[in-house]
């Protein structure tokens, strides 16, 4: 976490945006949810407090993960999901560093993970986005469907070979 001393007074709305790697109509969102506290220049930009949006990570993140784990003694559960079977392997071993103690599931696709998800939702999904038959977008797309809205919404971390642009393409 950056050192709090160091930190501007504030950001403009689409740094924050790009920092927390959200779009600037979910940044405006969060401000009028009262997450981040914001307020407008003279010329009407917002400016987000520096300090409410490490604040804002630090709550978000995988470290808010871990702090539960410690207090609740409950493992984080975490879903990796991809078609190959050695960046499956990769990525579980990155959750064990990051969350040391997570229980880690796999999916070898989007169908399989679907399924998992609704027998036991995990507290993070880590997903490739291209696959086979269901991709990773289209499985993100069915857990952000209305018929999904009963699942717990896990904090979600998309992996892929592909450019920003990209993966922008694809939807």
């Amino acid at each position: 976490m950056p050192d709090p001393i160091k930190l501007p007074e504030s950001f403009s709305t689409a740094s924050v945006a790009r920092r927390l790697g959200v779009s600037v109509p979910t940044v405006q969102r969060w401000v009028d949810q009262g997450h981040l506290k914001a307020w407008k220049t003279v010329g009407g930009h917002r400016r987000i407090d520096a300090r409410s949006v490490v604040a804002f990570e630090a709550g978000q993140g995988l470290a808010a993960l871990a702090d539960r784990e410690r207090k609740a003694g409950d493992p984080v559960a975490v879903l990796v999901v991809d078609d190959n079977p050695d960046d499956r392997d990769v990525l579980c071993a990155l959750v064990h560093e990051a969350l040391p103690g997570a229980r880690v599931a796999t999916a070898d696709n989007g169908f399989e993970a679907l399924l998992r998800i609704g027998q036991n939702p995990p507290d993070v999904l880590v997903t490739d986005l291209v696959m086979p038959h269901m991709d990773g977008l289209e499985m993100l797309r069915h857990l952000a469907s209305a018929s999904a809205a009963a699942v717990r919404r896990p904090l979600i971390v998309a992996t892929s070979s592909h450019r920003p642009d990209e993966v922008a393409r694809l939807g």
